[in-house]
């Protein structure tokens, strides 16, 4: 006699009924303790969302799977990047193996893709997300600093650790990098008035003649989560000057006892990478680690960068420049096919392919099947691949 296979209600967005329920899930997803959530802690938190928001399915009313989708915006040079940005996937033990994830990943891709989002990023490499067309993030100079090899501090570096008020302050040099996401000083608010530990750790202000001059954010690896005294930290986000930045390193280590520091540096912080490569650390260029990306709507991210295409291309390039894509995210029967277009010239690839080319292929993947005419050639090394950015604050 065979079972009745279980009915299933989703994906949908999630109830506010349901709210104490999610909550239970994420903590045996995550934490592997059973612990029951009053509904009255989780009512008033509830707002339906304008875009994005928690997606579920539910088995006999209650979430047995979820996705949480947010949207955000990055400023790059002259022109915006419109992000998806995919977090606490889980499903409860007990309903995993029936696909029920990956049902939630494709109705939320495409929910994303219709909300305008133009690049999804996801916190995880897991085969769920590779399996959708997804790819490691960008590129990266990954260098691991010991203590001992960093020079003193000078004596016009003063370094102290941020407090909330200093959310305004770290706000205004977050501004000033060319590639930045757009954000309130309230995130800074809320990052900075956190005492718990988790992902984050300390955060440094570095003045110079008693002006605020960088900030530094530091971060717990996880697979150091359970042990925060092991001296480990990891950059997590930076913003400032970069003399200021490597000139308190040696300060900071010393003063929290750290045994190393792992600081990934995006490839176009070109004058950051000379200053560590100087010190004598060499950075080997890899993916960032924890992160995935693909983009969900090709014409439309190019057509949001169009002041740097300006910047970059020469009239004659531009003119008759198309970027083109047909699949199920933009309406389409067909499978993903991404095109970038020029005059009769034409370079199709896959939506992976073309995410490694346009957003930085550090493990040298494209370069197999590239083989472009000579115009989307010129194009091609103009443009690509985009600047690469670190989630940071808006890590989720």
């Amino acid at each position: 006699m065979t079972s009745r296979p279980l009915e299933f209600e989703g994906p949908r967005l999630v109830r506010r009924a349901e709210l104490a329920a999610s909550e239970r899930l994420i903590h045996i997803s995550f934490g592997g303790v059973d612990e029951n959530v009053p509904e009255e802690e989780t009512h008033p938190t509830y707002h339906q969302p304008r875009r994005g928001g928690l997606y579920v399915i539910t088995h006999q009313g209650i979430p047995v799977s979820q996705i949480f989708i947010f949207h955000f915006q990055i400023r790059l040079y002259d022109g915006y990047l419109r992000v998806g940005s995919i977090g606490g996937v889980c499903t409860h033990p007990d309903y995993r193996g029936q696909g029920l994830a990956g049902q939630l990943m494709e109705h939320c891709t495409s929910q994303l893709a219709q909300e305008g989002a133009r690049l999804m990023l996801i916190s995880g490499e897991r085969g769920l997300y590779t399996r959708i067309g997804c790819v490691p993030t960008g590129i990266y100079h990954n260098f691991t600093i010991p203590p001992g090899q960093l020079p003193p501090t000078t004596p016009d570096l003063v370094l102290r650790l941020a407090t909330s008020a200093d959310a305004s302050l770290c706000s205004r040099l977050y501004q000033t990098e060319p590639v930045h996401f757009v954000r309130q000083p309230a995130k800074f608010e809320e990052r900075l008035g956190y005492s718990g530990g988790y992902i984050h750790s300390e955060a440094w202000i570095i003045e110079r003649a008693g002006k605020p001059a960088a900030y530094l954010l530091l971060g717990i690896p996880w697979d150091y989560l359970d042990q925060p005294s092991a001296g480990i930290r990891h950059v997590r986000e930076y913003a400032g000057s970069r003399t200021a930045l490597v000139g308190a390193l040696g300060r900071i280590m010393t003063q929290i006892k750290l045994r190393e520091l792992h600081w990934p540096v995006a490839w176009q912080d070109a004058d950051l990478i000379q200053l560590l490569k100087g010190m004598g650390f060499s950075g080997a260029l890899e993916p960032l680690s924890e992160h995935t990306m693909r983009i969900i709507n090709f014409p439309g991210l190019m057509a949001d960068l169009r002041p740097y295409l300006r910047a970059r291309l020469g009239e004659s390039l531009r003119r008759g420049l198309r970027f083109e894509q047909t699949g199920p995210l933009l309406g389409d029967t067909h499978e993903d096919r991404f095109r970038i277009a020029h005059g009769r010239e034409c370079l199709e690839l896959d939506g992976a392919a073309m995410t490694r080319l346009v957003m930085g292929d550090p493990e040298g993947l494209v370069t197999t099947i590239f083989n472009a005419p000579a115009h989307l050639k010129a194009v091609i090394s103009a443009l690509f691949p985009l600047p690469s950015f670190f989630p940071g604050l808006n890590y989720q």
